[in-house]
């Protein structure tokens, strides 16, 4: 398998599906103070990242605790082997396992983006919502200086009357994959307690929830879920999330820019 190598702003090398779809992430995780959304990140806590992709933000979380457990889901293949080299790159105890989670054990059929792979879901309708956003935001001027700047850097912007490479960057393949509930796999791993979980699954993030047992939740301290499908999905889980102790607050995505429904559900307990 081919991977390529990009270059983050602070000077570090990932390795990656697609160099131009770094930038983007990047701004999204790295510009994202999670603290002042109310969360803590203990420098030894033990954090889940569900829908890894190349690991960007199990980087992030290294940086911030690097004393930290970290275990990182991806099940798409490209993906899953740039994380598991950037994982390996980390050191310390972080571990990278190429499956889904959902809210069964099985196997699920992916929508999966070979241009950008970030987009990759078990929804075909949140992945259709989410390209249109993206699109927009490549097509339309609606953008924030900050993202259209990123856009311009990733080179894309330069390659909008390329139709062949358009129709390549939103080419969808059909790949399986493995799927396990976050119980299972907390329980399969020791995890006594876990200090953050992140949910970025393209529209499988009511499933990955569901696939939490009653004696599991109360051992998790915290939670960061990307919504796709909409505001009033996003206040249903929010909603749920508080029914259950813990204190939310709601943030944008930035894709939101571009018209997808995308936002975050920062969540803590209160006690």
């Amino acid at each position: 398998m081919v991977l390529s190598t990009a270059t983050l702003p602070d000077g570090r090398s990932v390795q990656c599906v697609n160099a131009y779809e770094v930038d983007f992430s990047w701004h999204e995780i790295f510009a994202d103070d999670l603290t002042a959304h109310g969360l803590s990140l203990p420098r030894d806590g033990v954090y889940v990242d569900v829908g890894a992709n190349i690991g960007l933000f199990a980087l992030h979380l290294n940086d911030l605790a690097p004393d930290a457990r970290l275990i990182a889901y991806e099940p798409m293949p490209a993906s899953f082997a740039a994380l598991e080299r950037n994982i390996d790159v980390m050191g310390g105890r972080a571990q990278a396992f190429q499956m889904a989670l959902g809210a069964a054990q099985g196997e699920l059929e992916f929508d999966y983006y070979p241009g950008i792979s970030a987009l990759s879901t078990a929804n075909p309708a949140a992945g259709e919502v989410l390209s249109g956003g993206l699109k927009n935001l490549l097509f339309s001027n609606g953008a924030s200086a900050d993202v259209r700047a990123i856009l311009d850097r990733s080179g894309a912007s330069e390659r909008m009357d390329d139709e062949e490479f358009i129709a390549e960057l939103f080419r969808v393949e059909r790949v399986r994959a493995a799927v396990d509930t976050l119980s299972n796999q907390a329980s399969l791993h020791g995890l006594d307690r876990i200090d953050l979980v992140k949910i970025d699954t393209e529209g499988a993030e009511k499933d990955v929830l569901a696939g939490i047992s009653e004696t599991l939740w109360p051992r998790i301290r915290q939670m960061l879920v990307e919504v796709h499908l909409g505001r009033g999905e996003t206040d249903a889980i929010a909603a749920d999330l508080e029914a259950r102790g813990y204190k939310t607050v709601i943030g944008n995505h930035p894709l939101a820019e571009g018209g997808a429904p995308v936002f975050h559900v920062y969540a803590a307990r209160s006690a």
